[in-house]
């Protein structure tokens, strides 16, 4: 059995592309078919994710592995270290924090191209500060950019996957836990009545538009908890809670949002995040959210930055 093996002290997204470029075509030449096993000392997730995406084989020497042969038939997969034990100094900015969520909002919900001082502008952040958090978008290959630093194609799934890995909707936000002992069925209608500005988001916003389950958890953003919860009878809690009241880590929760009669829903990429930090079945319907939103961008996605003026606000 013949193996070709790239073996590489560091190995990111970027080369899978060139990989299966001109790498690729020189192995399918001197040996067809053969398969291929990229070795290094670690792979990240998204790195791996392109791999099997691919066909190729990986292995890297915290135990993250991934070996699939026909003749004869083999299939070995094993999960090691999910960070890198010996990261290199970080030069460029860290896609974390309100500003990063507020840029990959903006990527997400309007389909390209655009420049950098265009997305600045309309996301209100500085170019500096969004060159540098394409960057990493790039070398991560979430993000397409010519060759004059113009952004034009966006991931979606990935990207909305890389955020998640530093954000939660529970502790980003500042997060508020209430029982309403008669269940929740009937407090979203009762929501829709009050002066206060809110705006639904995880479960009850997801099954809209990719229903996976019954919803159980009802979670809103609003300006006020204490208010929101006086009107509506809800009893503090810290177990079995059946509606989380959240305080914006960003008025970005505000943006692009849309009406369903009275009732306020956050954007289908807030939902998504949202969904996906979330706990329980939330995941799995944050998953579900995800593929349609990849299935369906005609349907919610803004078709270019001149569209934001457009947009609902509340």
């Amino acid at each position: 059995m013949t193996i070709a093996v790239e073996a590489k002290r560091a190995f990111g997204p970027r080369d899978v592309d060139r990989l299966q470029g001109s790498l690729g075509r020189v192995f399918r030449t001197l040996a067809g078919n053969v398969p291929i096993l990229v070795v290094s000392p670690w792979l990240s997730q998204r790195t791996q994710e392109l791999l099997r995406k691919e066909g190729i084989n990986y292995l890297d020497l915290t135990g993250n592995a991934l070996l699939r042969l026909d003749n004869p038939t083999v299939i070995i997969e094993t999960q090691g270290a999910s960070k890198d034990p010996s990261p290199a100094p970080r030069s460029k900015a860290r896609i974390q924090g309100p500003k990063a969520g507020r840029l990959v909002r903006m990527l997400v919900d309007v389909s390209p191209p655009y420049g950098v001082r265009d997305l600045a502008e309309a996301a209100d952040l500085s170019p500096g500060y969004v060159s540098r958090l394409l960057d990493p978008l790039d070398d991560e290959a979430l993000v397409e950019r010519n060759a004059r630093g113009r952004v034009e194609s966006v991931d979606i799934g990935g990207l909305l996957r890389r955020w998640a890995g530093a954000y939660d909707v529970f502790k980003s936000n500042r997060a508020t836990s209430y029982l309403v002992p008669a269940g929740v069925s009937a407090t979203l209608p009762r929501l829709a009545i009050l002066e206060e500005r809110f705006a639904v988001t995880g479960s009850f916003a997801a099954v809209r538009l990719a229903a996976v389950a019954g919803p159980a958890l009802l979670t809103a953003y609003c300006d006020d908890p204490a208010v929101i919860a006086d009107a509506l009878d809800l009893l503090p809690t810290d177990q079995g809670a059946n509606v989380v009241l959240l305080q914006p880590f960003d008025p970005v929760v505000w943006e692009r949002t849309s009406k369903d009669g009275r009732i306020t829903y956050v954007a289908p990429s807030q939902t998504a995040i949202d969904c996906l930090t979330g706990n329980g079945r939330m995941p799995a319907e944050g998953d579900a959210l995800v593929q349609w939103m990849t299935d369906k961008t005609e349907a919610w996605r803004l078709p270019a930055l001149s569209a934001l003026c457009d947009e609902v606000r509340v």
